[in-house]
């Protein structure tokens, strides 16, 4: 029995799993809530605010554009229930309200004249009425560009503003236009997706800007440009009994490589094909790069004699899109779209090539927001490099990720250690001190995952320099002639992505890609001892290194996976009451078991919508309940039936940080960060019930149900400006039950379970036709 491996579990809610949301949110007042004195003062500042606009009107306005105005909000009211009240203060006629958000707390408001002015001004002084919303707003002025770039740029890109009208926004484009060439600025206009617009100004000089702000933009940024890849560091001449022979008539993994092409050689012929879309002759290319990620595709295991993946070989359609001389981020993304939409029967593409720029901590760049629209449109996957920081060896740690590693779609990858130096610099299953970190904008975690991607060994004890530093660890060849060692994101992005690939074979093409996705996120594990603590595993290593697609596929006899996946509707709710939780698994009259969830949904996407670009969410629950009983009458045709006494065993308040503390062998899979992780778009928590603060484990005991929810929300932005057939979110959740003991059949457990409560269920189809290296 201990050699059994079995195959995840596709399971259905059953008809009456569906329920629907039905309003809520309490009634009471916020304990933020102004009152008589205090509440006077605000109205009288809000007030004063609005004259000042108003004041202010005519030698601020651009002709035949609406007004924007900055409304800025207090810390507790950033909730979305809170922000549809602030919202309504300003909706006082046609053409007015909400077309933007700035940072975390300010609303970009549209205003068509000055009679509008008016009707805000008398909300705002109607304490009666609007005292919740005046409590909750602090500052009110015209809305002012970000200037983001330094005197010493030559080059920069505007950012237009974005309103709710596409008569309005070719008309700031025109104003912008216009006023840039009365000045003599050299400026292109560059389109990343439909859109998404920008203004590219080079030879600027800090005088010639002085105007921008009175233009109708959002921000004045950098123009990030490709970044150049650490060097590689000779090792060895080839031998050709390192060689695999391809066969046209086999099948392997498939990855789409977006680099700066690979070179024919004895090391990837056949094995690489040369895709359609390419934009540049070969003498425009430097194949090193490209060819590198090839052969570490194709030989990384035999090469290194390692098993970072489970199938040998890899098919590559190999697309450059990164010349020898250094392009700007517009012309990389036409490139990549191109090429992702010249070769649709590519589902995984490896995309190592970053960009100069780190991320900003409000904004999410034009290049990561056109990187979720070809995503989306293409239905493809990008395993994206989370980006070197080359000045590592000067700092404490290296920067933020770079502009584009934020894409909300792909999956982005950082880099961990493969072994110690003997300095302690370099250490084992640590962050790569060059890998950048995260959190993404909206502290969506960022990398999701991280592989080894070569060691950098320090050779003195306090390194201050590149020359005191090593490359060492893995290898690959950039001419088909010698191996070389070389480090950096670029090369733990393409192990993901082959990874992904893997998978995809492995399955038959039989999953969708949020699946794949989900599966790589749900099989990651940290390896770091001592373990970092919980923030610094999630900005450097996102949810850990992946097992290999070979393994992630396989449960053993004491462990069982499910998988769900699905469409939410919005009005529309998964309350499963009968969840079949494994009752080999009760042991002295408790429930037991280590227990996975992974969640990705696709979120509705907003691109002028700042940090609340993302604008749907999924929130889960799991976990018991005492009983079932009717509902009152009013919810009877929502919901017949509700839970009473449910515990929700994804609270980490929950449990004891003692337990915790000295259950350190479980420290590798434990993820039980702060529950709701609102509006992002993959959660993961692993946990172990044993752990549960003592006073709560009547909560499991065997004669208690267990329960699995799942329901979406919408921020009132995209509620107002989608049709409700828009307003859905495909998701696909992962659950893996185990018996810490390892002694339980808890996959057979779980078949029971579920014929016993009727549910329709499958096992995965896997090809068997494919060899496993490991």
């Amino acid at each position: 029995m201990s050699n059994q491996k079995n195959l995840p579990i596709n399971f259905e809610p059953r008809a009456k799993d569906f329920g629907n949301t039905v309003g809520g949110g309490n009634n009471k007042d916020p304990k933020w809530l102004l009152s008589d004195e205090s509440l006077r003062r605000r109205k009288e500042e809000l007030v004063a605010y609005v004259e000042k606009i108003k004041l202010d009107w005519d030698k601020t306005s651009i002709e035949g554009l609406p007004h924007t105005l900055s409304v800025t909000f207090i810390d507790e009211a950033q909730a979305n229930t809170h922000q549809k009240k602030i919202i309504s203060m300003f909706d006082v006629g046609e053409g007015n309200g909400q077309i933007g958000f700035i940072g975390e707390k300010s609303l970009m408001i549209e205003v068509n004249s000055k009679g509008n002015l008016d009707e805000i001004k008398e909300n705002l002084s109607n304490t009666s009425s609007n005292s919740h919303q005046i409590s909750a707003i602090t500052k009110i002025c015209l809305f002012e560009p970000e200037i983001k770039i330094t005197d010493s740029e030559k080059e920069c890109k505007l950012i237009p503003l974005v309103y709710n009208n596409t008569i309005l926004n070719e008309k700031a484009l025109r104003i912008i236009k216009t006023q840039l060439s009365e000045k003599n600025i050299k400026n292109k206009l560059v389109s990343y997706s439909s859109n998404i617009k920008t203004f590219q100004l080079y030879n600027i000089t800090k005088d010639s800007l002085k105007f921008i702000r009175t233009l109708p933009i959002r921000s004045v940024e950098p123009i990030s440009k490709v970044n150049i890849p650490f060097p590689n560091v000779d090792k060895q001449l080839i031998n050709d009994d390192k060689l695999l022979k391809f066969n046209p008539k086999g099948e392997y993994p498939v990855v789409g490589l977006l680099d700066s092409g690979v070179a024919k050689n004895k090391l990837t012929t056949g094995w690489v094909t040369r895709g359609k879309g390419c934009n540049y002759k070969s003498s425009d290319l430097d194949t090193s790069h490209g060819t590198y990620i090839a052969t570490l595709l194709i030989y990384g295991n035999t090469l290194n004699k390692n098993k970072d993946s489970s199938i040998d070989g890899c098919k590559i359609v190999d697309v450059p899109v990164a010349p020898r001389f250094r392009i700007t981020e517009d012309e990389l993304i036409k490139n990549i779209e191109k090429a992702v939409e010249c070769n649709p029967e590519v589902r995984v593409w490896n995309l190592s090539v970053s960009l100069s720029c780190e991320i900003s901590d409000n904004e999410f760049s034009p290049f990561a927001i056109a990187l979720d629209t070809i995503q989306k449109e293409k239905n493809v996957i990008i395993c994206k490099s989370a980006g070197n920081d080359s000045e590592f060896f000067t700092k404490k740690h290296a920067g933020k990720i770079s502009t584009g590693a934020e894409s909300i779609r792909a999956l982005t990858v950082g880099s961990i250690n493969r072994n110690t130096d003997g300095y302690r610099y370099t250490v084992k299953n640590f962050p790569a001190k060059y890998s950048r970190h995260g959190p993404a904008p909206a502290l969506l975690v960022k990398p999701d995952v991280t592989h080894f991607g070569g060691d950098c060994f320090a050779m003195k004890p306090s390194p201050s320099k590149a020359q005191d530093f090593e490359i060492v660890s893995d290898t690959a060849s950039s001419d088909g002639v010698r191996l070389t060692h070389n480090a950096g994101t670029s090369f733990s992005t393409p192990k993901i992505a082959k990874n992904v690939a893997e998978l995809d074979l492995l399955t038959k093409h039989k999953y969708n890609l949020m699946t794949l996705k989900a599966l790589e996120v749900h099989s990651s594990r940290y390896f770091e001892m001592p373990p970092l603590d919980v923030q610094k595993r999630l900005d450097y290593m996102g949810y850990g290194k992946p097992t290999n697609a070979g393994d992630t596929i396989f449960d053993p006899f004491f462990a069982s996976t499910l998988i769900l996946q699905g469409k939410l509707v919005k009005g529309q709710r998964v309350d499963i009451m009968d969840f079949p939780y494994p009752t080999d698994l009760i042991k002295n009259g408790y429930y037991t078991g280590r227990i996975k969830i992974t969640l990705a949904y696709d979120p509705i996407l907003f691109s002028n919508q700042g940090i609340q670009y993302c604008q749907s969410n999924l929130d889960i629950k799991f976990g018991t309940y005492d009983k079932k009983i009717d509902t009152t009458d009013f919810l009877k045709r929502f919901n017949p039936i509700k839970r009473e006494g449910s515990f929700n065993t994804l609270l980490s308040s929950k449990y004891a940080k003692r337990s915790i503390n000295n259950h350190t062998a479980y420290a590798n899979e434990r993820t039980l960060i702060k529950y709701g992780q609102k509006y992002h778009p993959i959660k993961k928590y692993a946990f172990d019930l044993s752990e549960l603060q003592k006073s709560l484990n009547d909560n499991i005991l065997s004669e208690r149900h267990w329960f699995l929810f799942i329901e979406g929300h919408y921020r009132d932005y995209a509620e107002k400006h989608l049709k409700t057939d828009e307003l859905y979110m495909p998701y696909s959740l992962i659950i893996t039950i185990e018996d810490p003991e390892r002694k339980a059949n808890v996959y057979n457990s779980t078949i029971s379970a579920l014929n016993n409560n009727n549910f329709y269920h499958s096992d995965v189809s896997i090809n068997n036709h494919i060899n496993l290296s490991n």
